[in-house]
């Protein structure tokens, strides 16, 4: 502790240097000394309220419900700086949080008021020129293709170039090329982590090697990465865009889905999913896009993307050949005060058809009861159900690569995860529209576990809150995750300091 606070009092001239007034100040909260003492690393990474820097990294996420209030942002810029803090934030029992991309919509997940947000935007590393590219989690999966794109290249990351690397990756990681390669995590073959000692380590196949396994879709709770080394696959351009329909053709399309599931199977490049929308309230109407990936230039439609072709009643087709980069739709470019927040669930289970039809019906139908029991005061919103398919071929391809903790094999294939997601302006709706997205999903399961279709996974990355992703993994690798987990975090560092998240 007394290294702690003589950090603190170096921090404390650096900020009189600085020309910030702290007379009349006689004690410190124990997030403040960690802040201070933060400073002594480097001031420039150590922003607080009132900075432009802390309003930025404060109100950089996908939710607007998301938005904090910490003691202080630290924004590290080499491993070593995050080594540093973990252990000034275990020696003073400092709360932190940390964020990459921010993409998870669950206040309190990757951001809290009063604890010090750990943000990863300056570990941006992107070194494409050996067989495995470095990656740091503070960029971007567009920022990471554009750099793969030049050594004509491709990782498997993120479906929207917005999202960030750190996050997808520990919760396991559905990308394009699923199909061929399994998740983004099974592609992953050494992890520079921080782990709860304050030491920067690597996890691999012959370096702790049950590190390696659990951070293979074992989310924070065992480090935090500050780089992931990601087998590159040969890509040079690829086919792909969006295809969106008329509301009307909504049961066309429900009827192809299965069909182009079926397709994955003998074609591993094809990749797709499809968004239902209801934007009605927001004056946008209702809609459906399906989502198009093929994994090579295509000078046609590609064979099994055709059955999608042929429904009547597309308004608009950006299908075309480009560089990876260019393919990848980006959902957001930053997040302003005071725009949506989100609340999502998500439920998987077996292909079929069937249940498919009847997912989308209590979708509608939810949301117009959602509609009806606001009345008057319904605010501004977006309903949204997306479909997002698992090939077995890409269950199979995990298991390749030597499993990672995520519990699925190609018996369980091929499987689908429907995403409800309910996304709104006014706060104060934030409740009624999470308790309406759980009531519309646990019907959803309920339907799916009466037509025997029901599988107990739940996605990390598509998870609510009251959602338990870990144990969905089985009861084997649960136990093992959390063995592991208190190998490497006795103290509990990342299960007890580090605030919000799923708990394992």
């Amino acid at each position: 502790m007394r290294t702690i606070l003589a950090h603190g009092l170096v921090a404390s001239r650096s900020i009189l240097t600085n020309g910030l007034d702290l007379a009349g100040v006689t004690e410190f909260s124990q997030a403040q000394v960690c802040c201070l003492a933060l400073k002594g690393i480097s001031a420039k990474s150590v922003s607080f309220s009132g900075s432009s820097t802390y309003t930025n990294e404060t109100h950089n996420y996908f939710s607007a419900a998301n938005i904090v209030q910490p003691a202080c942002v630290f924004s590290p810029e080499i491993a070593e700086h995050v080594a540093y803090a973990i252990r000034i934030f275990n020696g003073a029992n400092c709360s932190f949080s940390v964020r990459s991309g921010g993409h998870l919509p669950i206040p309190g997940s990757n951001g809290q008021n009063g604890a010090i947000l750990l943000a990863t935007t300056k570990l941006k590393t992107v070194d494409v020129r050996g067989k495995t590219a470095r990656i740091g989690p503070g960029n971007t999966w567009t920022e990471v293709y554009r750099e793969t794109d030049k050594v004509g290249k491709v990782v498997l990351g993120g479906r929207i170039g917005t999202v960030g690397v750190g996050g997808l990756v520990l919760g396991g990681g559905i990308s394009f090329q699923g199909s061929e390669h399994g998740f983004a995590c099974d592609t992953v073959v050494n992890y520079q982590v921080v782990t709860a000692d304050g030491q920067v380590q690597n996890a691999n196949a012959s370096s702790n090697p049950d590190l390696f396994w659990a951070l293979k879709g074992g989310g924070n709770r065992f480090g935090i990465v500050t780089a992931f080394d990601m087998i590159m696959y040969p890509l040079s351009k690829a086919t792909g865009g969006t295809i969106t329909y008329q509301y009307s053709s909504l049961p066309l399309v429900l009827e192809q889905i299965d069909v182009v599931h079926r397709h994955l199977e003998s074609d591993p490049k094809a990749s797709f999913f499809v968004n239902v929308m209801d934007a009605a309230d927001v004056g946008v109407g209702k809609f459906v896009e399906v989502v198009l990936y093929y994994g090579k230039p295509s000078t046609g439609v590609p064979i099994a993307f055709q059955p999608f072709f042929d429904i009547p009643g597309i308004v608009a087709n950006t299908v075309s050949t480009k560089p990876y980069s260019e393919l990848v739709p980006n959902g957001r470019e930053g997040l302003s005060p005071g725009t949506l927040s989100h609340t999502w669930r998500s439920l998987t289970y077996k292909r079929s058809s069937v249940v498919n039809k009847k997912v989308a019906e209590i979708f509608q139908e939810e949301a117009e009861k959602f509609r009806l029991s606001q009345g008057s005061s319904l605010q501004p919103g977006v309903f949204t159900l997306a479909y997002e398919p698992y090939a077995t071929s890409m269950l199979s391809a995990s298991q390749r690569t030597g499993g990672n903790a995520l519990g699925l094999d190609r018996q369980n294939g091929p499987l689908m995860l429907a995403l409800l997601t309910y996304s709104w302006i006014n706060q104060t709706e934030s409740a009624t529209r999470t308790a309406a997205v759980k009531a519309s999903v646990e019907r959803m399961k309920r339907l799916a576990q009466g037509e025997e279709k029901h599988i107990n996974f739940i996605y990390l990355n598509a998870a609510a809150p009251d959602q338990d992703p870990f144990r969905s993994y089985g009861q084997v690798n649960y136990q093992r995750l959390r063995e592991i987990r208190r190998k490497y975090d006795p103290k509990g560092v990342f299960s007890v300091l580090q605030a919000g998240g799923f708990h394992l």
